[in-house]
């Protein structure tokens, strides 16, 4: 049994996935968009970085809920993110030559997660890593790839994408287990109320 507590929707968890929705927004054109300061086609080095920053992103939004989780499904989500984002980073470093800042071109603006617990947290953190993934997905194959020249860039891309792929399919396993786990509780509670009218 992975998870620790029971999940419930409020006012402020909806207002909390609605926010990351719009982050994910600005995030698939953050990373969708060319590099506008350079003035033509992104060369290796600017993807490179850019793939530096998104993992960069996912790193500090994992390590900032990790110590505020208390399903444990949700905790491993966030903790093979923050562990393999790193082995990322190792493997695109010296790809990204000149200026290495994680931001160097242009990162998505990260939401605030600091005023979150409990479900609102989890709940709108699963839901923020699914639209990411696929956004990072997105991204790898219509843009990064068709414009990485060197081989061996091409191949770490190939190697990113089968990672962004596996975060994806699991936070989506974490958000279905979540979601049947809520439907049976919610048909449990409807039967006992159903039951409890029966016999009073």
């Amino acid at each position: 049994m992975y998870t620790r507590k029971n999940i419930r929707f409020t006012k402020a968890g909806a207002l909390a996935v609605a926010v990351f929705a719009l982050t994910g927004g600005v995030s698939r054109k953050a990373m969708a968009a060319p590099d506008a300061s350079a003035g033509g086609p992104v060369d290796d080095a600017q993807i490179a970085r850019r793939v530096l920053a998104l993992n960069r992103a996912e790193q500090r939004t994992a390590d900032a809920v990790k110590g505020k989780l208390a399903s444990t499904a949700v905790w491993l989500l966030a903790e093979r993110i923050s562990l393999d984002d790193v082995a990322l980073d190792q493997e695109f470093e010296s790809l990204a030559a000149g200026d290495r800042a994680p931001d160097a071109t242009g990162r998505p603006e990260q939401p605030d997660l600091s005023n979150l617990s409990g479900d609102d947290l989890e709940n709108a953190y699963v839901d923020r890593e699914v639209q990411s993934h696929q956004a990072m997905l997105a991204t790898i194959d219509g843009e990064l790839i068709p414009a990485a020249r060197d081989g061996e860039l091409q191949r770490r891309l190939g190697d990113l994408r089968s990672e962004v792929a596996a975060h994806l399919q699991a936070a989506e396993n974490v958000k279905h287990a979540e979601w049947s786990r809520r439907t049976a509780q919610q048909q449990r509670a409807d039967i006992g109320k159903t039951i409890g009218n029966d016999y009073p």
